[in-house]
């Protein structure tokens, strides 16, 4: 018994879902910029790919004949919306590819008069052709001698196969350029998926071909090649998805990670300085719940800067490196120490009112690049930094509040 992954309804499904989540997602982007030729091409790309594959299950398959009373138009249909999905996949690459210039508009034109000639092929041949039987599995072998239909069959396996080949190598040739790691692996992606485009063409002519030869392959076009075609248009999918989507992705772990690694810091603040309202609703996002973060670590250096003192910083930084913490992590104690020492005289009976101690200048911010060697003192040094702290106290004649 064959594995029959062509007669499955699921088969079909998950590319044509990942295709149209995809192109929802990008619906409100491409609303707000439609100019922009790569979302026009990605928008068209998912768009056509989403519907073609909901298309291709035998059930949807017959239901589209029955719907239009001519045998067959689901063929055309289908090989009509695959053409158009491989003219978008070249239009997109070379968009993608290539900076705004008068070769690229050539380029891109050049694609869309040649894929729409053809699809243009594909309504003259089917129309001619005698195509009164259905078939909804073996529609290209079963037609492979009929006059005008197998014109029709070769006509849209041909165009595939061009695109497939014209992608491929553009893609070689992008790779050895490509610096960005999102980027490469979106490159690594499509390469596959072309290689397994070009699989499918060779499954499907080598079965036509055996045909025209008296024999039956016909289980290659039928079984054999339509796993290749799914895979094929879930990689593509992925491909482009993970070019444009994953810098954004990666920058919003980057933001959310930097987020946590500032609670300790933070919260330390919260003793300083009220805390600002949460980011909500529809402006809230995590840029913005980032930003408030800083603007509140910032807010509460701004009250302690008076109490700051860039000696009390250097001396427990030396004491830390005497210790044998890394230098690095020893900056991150000091400023921690010192944080929590004017904390401490900010809450001192008159420490609001009280000038800095002499010698003492107002120090200025923590820069953000360092906010974070901070925090992660106050989390992962905590004992340390109160034993620094107690150091401090003693060494300047404060008093403790701890």
């Amino acid at each position: 018994m064959r594995w029959d992954i062509a007669g499955s309804f699921a088969a079909y499904a998950v590319p044509a879902a990942l295709l149209a989540v995809a192109f929802v997602i990008k619906l409100p982007l491409l609303r707000r910029a439609w100019r922009d030729p790569i979302l026009r091409a990605t928008a068209l790309l998912l768009g056509i790919g989403a519907v073609c594959f909901a298309s291709l299950p035998p059930a949807n398959l017959h239901r589209i004949n029955v719907l239009t009373g001519i045998p067959n138009f689901a063929g055309l249909w289908v090989y009509s919306l695959l053409t158009a999905y491989c003219g978008a996949c070249l239009w997109l690459i070379i968009t993608w590819r290539e900076p705004p210039s008068a070769v690229r508009r050539r380029r891109t034109r050049l694609v869309r008069v040649a894929y729409t000639v053809i699809i243009v092929g594909l309504w003259t041949t089917f129309l001619l052709g005698d195509h009164r039987a259905e078939r909804t599995r073996d529609l290209d072998t079963y037609y492979a001698g009929t006059p005008w239909m197998r014109e029709f069959v070769l006509l849209y396996l041909v165009a595939h196969l061009v695109s497939a080949l014209v992608a491929a190598g553009m893609l070689w040739a992008w790779y050895r350029e490509v610096e960005d790691t999102w980027l490469r692996r979106a490159v690594i992606f499509l390469q596959v998926a072309y290689a397994l485009g070009l699989l499918f063409d060779v499954a499907k002519l080598a079965a036509i071909g055996a045909r025209w030869s008296g024999r039956d392959w016909d289980w290659l076009s039928t079984y054999a090649a339509p796993p290749f075609a799914i895979a094929e248009a879930v990689l593509v999918a992925v491909g482009f998805i993970a070019g444009q989507a994953g810098p954004w992705a990666a920058e919003h772990r980057r933001l959310v990670r930097t987020h946590r690694r500032l609670k300790p810091l933070w919260q330390t603040m919260l003793a300083v300085t009220a805390p600002a309202a949460p980011a909500t609703g529809r402006v809230s996002g995590a840029a913005l719940r980032l930003e408030l973060r800083r603007a509140a670590i910032n807010d509460g250096l701004l009250k302690l800067a008076p109490h700051l003192s860039p000696a009390r910083r250097e001396r427990t930084r030396t004491a830390a490196t005497a210790a044998g913490y890394p230098q690095s992590v020893a900056r991150g104690i000091a400023a921690a120490v010192d944080i929590l020492v004017a904390s401490d005289v900010l809450h001192a009976p008159d420490g609001g009112a009280r000038p800095p101690s002499a010698g003492r200048a107002a120090a200025p911010f923590v820069p953000d690049s360092e906010l974070e060697s901070v925090a992660h003192a106050l989390r992962n040094h905590a004992a340390a930094i109160e034993r620094f702290r107690r150091q401090a106290v003693a060494s300047e004649g404060l008093t403790s509040h701890a």
